[in-house]
């Protein structure tokens, strides 16, 4: 089927919420109804309501359960996501040995239009389905005033934002199908540049914003577990202003968006960033919540120390520094363990396992309700530090790198001065956002993407490759007639 585009061991690991999603957050407006299937489109999903239901007149209760799957689907491929994205930029691989492709397609090439390389695409193109279901279905609303149909608006518009600049970075220069609202009879939507898509996906985050600063001081819903601290329009606001943060820092570096950097700044300003209460603040933010209950998403990439799935790359072990003790930087030995064993998959060797998302107290131990971080604040003071250095205030820049160095990594102030190069700023920089990102959302391909540096990540083997980039599915190929692999720009 194509889319026919009509937390860290020691501080917080497991981040615990006191409350989590009931069983509705599996089966309220599910692709079933809102997505269609490849054949009859009249699939009955008794947990969710009908889309005659919601796009007829829909009462406040099926609104907010909708809502609910609007939150439901923000899970689509995150663990994937960090999967995938592990093995192209070498934080890890996947040693299990139950399918060649992670050793092979996904490491070597070539890139298949069928496989792993072309995957990350229909869930969140699935999402953006039922956010535009739910938008289209918002006016006819009843039971809800007007600053609730504003402040239900700016949520949906910000979740759709942010799945848009998934896939944007996912294709890369490949661009991505954007005119997606439309009937499963019309053609495919054209494929727009990665550069007009990160510009919408900034676009919709500001018209998202203006929705949330009308929508008064409550959502007619219950917001998700992970936003605690965000649950009202005008604190989710500065969650807005988190994503809209990074993807016009994206856009400054994938794109060469120049007045990108200033906008940023401004953004950021409004972001929930700080750098009072360090170091608990690190992790204040927004999380994807998983939980232990029967029916609910749980963490995809915590598993015991004994299993083969996950592996650290060697070069993460081997580029920590050290603390002024000779210890590693704490991040390393907070986030992955020592297996005392090594295994060789087709001459890819582990010997290290991420366990930042195991137990406390054993991190030996697999905890599948530890939450992950959508966005963090020690994500966001690495992300003011980037904006810092290309806005003019260098010496800024340097402050928000040692202030993670030290109280994320245990180490010394970097050395960095304001009159440092840019190659010099880029190498900390990178180095840091590995440490304190690695195995929650691919930072080092994407960075080593955004930044020309694809060539620096590790080689492990003669004929392995460094991808640029996920590739269109076969079947958005054959779409719009084309062979694939295909570049439908």
């Amino acid at each position: 089927m194509n889319i026919m585009t009509g937390v860290h061991t020691g501080r917080a690991t497991s981040r615990r919420v006191s409350a989590r999603f009931s069983a509705v957050l599996t089966g309220a407006l599910t692709s079933a109804v809102l997505f269609g299937a490849c054949a009859d489109l009249d699939v009955l999903n008794t947990n969710a309501p009908t889309l005659e239901t919601l796009t007829g007149s829909p009462t406040r209760d099926v609104l907010a359960r909708a809502a609910t799957g609007i939150f439901s689907q923000a899970f689509n491929d995150v663990g994937t996501e960090i999967q995938f994205y592990a093995l192209y930029g070498r934080e890890g691989y996947n040693l299990l040995g139950n399918d060649p492709r992670e050793t092979g397609e996904q490491i070597r090439g070539p890139q298949d239009p069928t496989g792993r390389n072309s995957g990350l695409w229909i869930g969140p193109y699935n999402a953006i389905r039922t956010i535009n279901t739910y938008l289209a279905a918002l006016p006819n609303g009843t039971g809800l005033n007007a600053e609730e149909l504003r402040a239900s608006a700016g949520f949906a518009k910000t979740l759709k934002a942010w799945h848009i600049h998934r896939l944007a970075v996912r294709s890369g220069q490949l661009g991505i199908p954007l005119d997606v609202d439309r009937s499963i009879d019309d053609e495919p939507a054209p494929f727009v540049s990665f550069d007009a898509a990160m510009a919408a996906a900034s676009a919709l985050m500001d018209e998202a914003l203006a929705d949330l600063q009308a929508g008064g001081s409550a959502f007619p819903f219950t917001v998700a577990p992970g936003f605690t601290g965000f649950s009202t329009p005008a604190t989710f606001s500065e969650f807005n202003r988190a994503l809209a943060t990074k993807i016009l820092v994206h856009r400054a570096t994938f794109v060469n968006c120049a007045s990108c950097w200033d906008q940023a700044a401004t953004t950021l300003a409004a972001s929930f960033v700080t750098a009072a209460g360090l170091p608990e603040s690190l992790d204040d933010g927004v999380y994807y919540a998983y939980s232990t209950t029967a029916g609910e998403p749980t963490n995809p990439v915590s598993e015991p120390l004994a299993n083969n799935r996950l592996w650290v790359h060697p070069s993460i072990i081997s580029g920590a520094q050290t603390q002024p003790g000779g210890a590693p930087d704490r991040r390393l030995t907070e986030k992955v363990l020592d297996t005392d064993r090594e295994r060789n998959l087709n001459e890819l060797v582990g010997t290290h396992k991420p366990t930042l998302y195991n137990s406390a107290s054993n991190p030996a131990v697999a905890d599948i309700g530890a939450d992950i971080p959508w966005i963090s604040n020690e994500e966001m003071l690495l992300l003011r530090a980037e904006i810092r250095w290309n806005t003019g205030n260098r010496a800024g820049a340097v402050l928000d790198l040692d202030l993670v160095r030290l109280h994320a990594g245990g180490l010394a102030p970097s050395g960095l001065t304001a009159v440092s190069s840019d190659d010099a700023f880029i190498d900390e920089l990178l180095y840091n956002r590995l440490y304190s990102l690695m195995w929650s959302q691919g930072t080092r391909w994407l960075d080593a993407r955004r930044y020309d540096r694809l060539g620096d990540l590790p080689v492990d083997r003669p004929g392995d490759s460094v991808f640029q980039n996920m590739i269109v599915p076969a079947a958005e190929c054959d779409a719009r007639g084309l062979d694939s692999p295909c570049t439908p720009l």
